[in-house]
């Protein structure tokens, strides 16, 4: 079945057909959540309140305005960024993948973006944010405008200005790090 009739379906209730639509989703949306809260509790959480409101709010969906996948990765990051404002310290990154007993949590990271996520979550909430959904969702720049409710241009401005602090913080550090300093600048 097609996603829009997927939607039409839950819509009418069918169970089913709402956990086929989410289906697809729900890995990425645990990875947005991990990369913005950098807590893997955390990040569960805002899925699971991401999915309740988008079960909740599907009635209101209009596609029209945005496709499945944005209306509903729009969710999952104000989920999270709720749960970030919930929490006023700042968060230590706890390595609990070190113990890689659930496969699940394996497919959240792969070992060698630790070390990009660790420079990401130095900057501001505004530039992670551009920064987890363009490079490691891999949403375009329309899709986050329209996930974030924000205009195209201020999309762009925050990924240039995310990419110069990060092409900082990896040139000063270059000695500690393996990386080569490329990833993020490359133009896109």
């Amino acid at each position: 079945m097609d996603e829009k009739n997927l939607i039409k379906n839950a819509k009418l209730g069918d169970n089913y057909a709402f956990n086929s639509l989410l289906k697809p989703y729900v890995i990425q949306a645990q990875q947005t959540a991990y990369l913005l809260l950098h807590d893997y509790a955390l990040a569960q959480d805002a899925v699971q309140e991401a999915l309740i409101q988008t079960h909740s709010s599907l009635k209101r969906f209009e596609p029209n305005k945005a496709s499945f996948k944005t209306w509903f990765n729009r969710i999952v990051v104000n989920c999270s960024l709720k749960q970030k404002r919930k929490q006023r310290f700042t968060f230590q990154l706890q390595d609990d993948f070190e113990n890689n007993d659930n496969p699940e949590k394996e497919c959240i990271l792969k070992e060698e973006e630790q070390c990009l996520i660790d420079i990401v979550k130095t900057l501001k909430v505004k530039y992670q944010t551009v920064i987890v959904l363009h490079y490691f969702q891999e949403l375009s720049i329309l899709e986050i405008a329209l996930t974030l409710n924000i205009r195209e241009g201020t999309v762009k401005s925050r990924l240039y200005n995310a990419r110069e602090k990060l092409k900082k913080i990896v040139l000063s550090h270059k000695s500690n790090l393996s990386l080569k300093g490329e990833y993020f600048w490359k133009e896109s």
